[in-house]
């Protein structure tokens, strides 16, 4: 995964990070490997029963699950020394979009973090025990803002401005290669990414791909999957309306556990979509080139060091564990020029409201 103006430190020694100085964590990740979304007519792995153990369409592998088991031992063994091993309400609040592979692989997180021991356990040889997931405000945190009209409209008109129809225009040639191939007519650029979307995942689980897409998978369909997911926050008001209120949300937050670490749990977790990440991303200043993927994860980490309240940004892809800059401002980044450099796309639930309806 490439990112633009993404500041690269990877040691060790990092995972196991000193946590004396911090004060809370508010961390995003996408759900684990799910099936393919869509199955194009001529997809020779199209028998969910034959194929996808009778899984329907979008939902949940158990490598998905493995998947969000591990990330949640990352987190207990980075934050070992700082978030009790015990669950306790006051410690964590994890929130889920209401979609299946969401809540599963939030469900699959929590029991990495918070293995069941001593008198948590509640039964005999097993450690899994239920953590609280909560469904989280749409307006803050969802798959797309499909409740703001204005966000609806400006999306559907991204694929008029001149940038992507020159786009559209430079791969007319392999839209028709596609709809030749696929039996799918008017090929669009949301076509292209479901298209690799369902080669990716295929690839992953060791499905051998039709030769016809070896000219086009993984480039140049990945790159246009990335200006697909482009588009769902290229507007300002897009940007805004994806994730204005989820930085207001995570300001205030910061602000209330600097004036009392004792007033809400000092750990957030959302459990959410590649297009929740990539908007995150994409307006920090490190847009992806390429789609997220599976069980990617973000976490925004709130410190007090040498006496300034500081932020820093870390991204989880595979093995890398990556620091990213926030608009230029990389290591330790102060909460107060955080927030100037945020200010163009936060916005409180008035302005939310006020923009969708405009």
């Amino acid at each position: 995964m490439v990112f633009k103006t993404a500041l690269l430190i990877f040691a060790a020694a990092v995972v196991n990070a000193s946590n004396d100085n911090l004060i809370a964590v508010v961390q995003v990740f996408r759900h684990g490997q799910r099936t393919p979304g869509t199955l194009f007519p001529t997809d020779p792995y199209a028998d969910k029963d034959v194929y996808w153990a009778g899984l329907e369409s979008g939902q949940l592998t158990n490598e998905g699950k493995r998947q969000h088991y591990a990330l949640g031992q990352f987190s207990r063994k980075r934050y070992a020394d700082w978030l009790p091993a015990s669950y306790n309400k006051k410690d964590i609040y994890a929130q889920t979009t209401d979609v299946d592979r969401t809540h599963m692989s939030g469900q699959a997180n929590l029991y990495g973090l918070y293995p069941a021991t001593g008198t948590q356990v509640w039964r005999k040889n097993v450690n899994w025990q239920p953590i609280p997931l909560h469904p989280a405000n749409p307006k803050v945190f969802a798959t797309m803002p499909e409740d703001c009209p204005n966000y609806m409209t400006l999306w559907g008109q991204v694929s008029s401005t001149q940038e992507y129809t020159d786009l559209d225009k430079t791969y007319a040639s392999l839209y028709r290669y596609i709809s030749e191939n696929t039996n799918v007519p008017n090929i669009s650029l949301r076509d292209v990414y479901s298209l690799w979307d369902s080669l990716y995942i295929e690839q992953q689980v060791g499905y051998s791909l039709p030769s016809w897409t070896y000219s086009i998978f993984p480039e140049p369909s990945q790159s246009l999957a990335a200006k697909f997911f482009e588009s769902l926050s290229y507007y300002p008001v897009q940007k805004q309306t994806s994730v204005g209120l989820f930085y207001n949300k995570t300001l205030d937050y910061f602000d209330q556990m600097i004036a009392d670490p004792t007033s809400a749990p000092k750990y957030q977790i959302y459990s959410g979509h590649d297009s929740n990440v990539f908007a995150i991303l994409n307006t920090v200043g490190n847009k992806p080139s390429a789609p997220v993927p599976f069980a990617v994860s973000l976490w925004f980490e709130l410190r007090r060091v040498n006496f300034v309240n500081v932020v820093n940004l870390w991204l989880k892809s595979g093995e890398q564990f990556t620091k990213l800059s926030i608009r230029g401002c990389a290591l330790d980044c102060p909460l107060a020029e955080v927030k100037k450099l945020l200010s163009d796309v936060t916005i409180d639930e008035a302005t939310y409201d006020r923009i969708c309806n405009e």
